[in-house]
């Protein structure tokens, strides 16, 4: 008896072996296709990122070790694009956040309506990014852009003031558009991306507020807790993982951003609105000089710094726990 059972148990045993290694062929295909896709073009330009190289003459490669890394701190044009890119997060990245968690926190509240509400926020978010860029500058135009007029009236209104006194003017309203003056062009490129992405913050932060547990809001009611308290004393230690990950987002977003800029100003005017990654795509594969290596090295250097990032925040989150 025990001789047959420990026989059957070697043959379930040798079965189960045999399935899972067929298991390997079945994910093969998608491994080789994530390898091919993925994996190679990673190493490939990494290995590039050491090299002169252009794609017009890749017999003419050069090695030149570390240099592609050290054009990007001693030329003007990638920390021209690196200022740009960290003006637009610093611009872009409090507002994306705070922001949505106060609209978050009010959607939360709402009972009737909500599911209707929180669909309209969340619309552009599926909106094209290139259709969304093509509409907002159309909204910026100088001669007839609905935005463009609401800013110079704005400015108009904040002007008066000092009009009256016979002083200059507060806020000047941009020329030629917002997407033609070089102190407003970003900034323009800043709210359309916020209308364009702010759904996706809303949404995360309604999840963790959902995950908190109406008892801890009914005990702080009971001891007297005001609006603000609860909110300061439950609602933000309860969604700090919550913040953790839309900061982490945003801010890598930020530093990646490329198409809005590409599609709206082509980085103009004066570069005012080139960012680092077009900076990259520029150097290797526009204005002929298809500069691989420096490209190369210019994407890694951004890695480095994204990752960097991310740890920092991730100790800096472990701390505040």
């Amino acid at each position: 008896m025990e001789t047959s059972e420990r026989r059957g148990e070697a043959l379930s045993a040798h079965w189960r072996r045999r399935h899972n290694r067929m298991g390997y062929w079945y994910i093969l295909p998608a491994v080789l296709l994530f390898a091919f896709m993925v994996v190679y073009p990673i190493v490939r330009s990494f290995y590039l990122s050491f090299f002169q190289y252009s794609i017009l003459e890749p017999d003419a490669a050069r090695f030149v070790g570390l240099d592609n890394y050290a054009k990007i701190f001693t030329r003007t044009a990638p920390w021209q694009s690196f200022r740009n890119t960290l003006y637009f997060a610093t611009v872009f990245v409090p507002p994306y956040v705070i922001l949505a968690l106060v609209i978050a926190v009010m959607l939360n509240a709402v009972r009737k309506g909500s599911v209707f509400l929180r669909t309209m926020i969340f619309t552009p978010v599926v909106v094209s990014l290139a259709v969304s860029a093509v509409m907002w500058t159309l909204f910026y135009d100088a001669k007839f852009g609905p935005v463009q007029m609401l800013i110079v009236k704005t400015c108009d209104l904040i002007n008066f003031v000092p009009h009256v006194f016979g002083r200059s003017d507060l806020i000047s309203a941009p020329v030629g558009g917002v997407l033609g003056d070089p102190r407003w062009a970003m900034l323009g490129i800043a709210a359309m991306c916020f209308w364009n992405g702010v759904g996706i913050n809303i949404i995360l932060f309604l999840v963790g507020l959902q995950r908190i547990g109406d008892d801890l809001y009914e005990a702080s009611r009971v001891d007297g807790a005001g609006a603000w308290q609860r909110f300061w004393h439950i609602t933000l230690p309860q969604l700090r993982p919550t913040i953790f990950l839309v900061v982490l987002l945003s801010l890598i977003g930020a530093f990646k951003i490329f198409g809005q800029p590409y599609i709206m100003t082509g980085g103009g005017p004066a570069d005012s609105t080139k960012t680092y990654v077009m900076q990259l795509y520029n150097l290797a594969f526009k204005y002929g000089k298809f500069q691989l290596g420096l490209a190369s090295a210019m994407a890694y250097a951004l890695a480095v710094l994204i990752f960097v990032m991310s740890m920092f925040l991730r100790k800096l989150n472990r701390e505040v726990e």
